[in-house]
């Protein structure tokens, strides 16, 4: 699946930052936070 993603310049430049110290491309890091907020959910945190 393809998804288009409109980010505030700040937004982003912290999101690379972050994904390059963790060692993951933007996408990789979009999907782990995204994963990580969809287990929370689950647990109901």
């Amino acid at each position: 699946m393809n998804l288009t993603l409109r980010l505030p310049e700040e937004v982003y430049k912290e999101l690379k930052k972050i994904a390059f110290e963790e060692d993951r491309s933007i996408n990789g890091q979009i999907n782990y936070i995204i994963k990580k907020y969809i287990e929370e959910q689950k647990k109901g945190v």
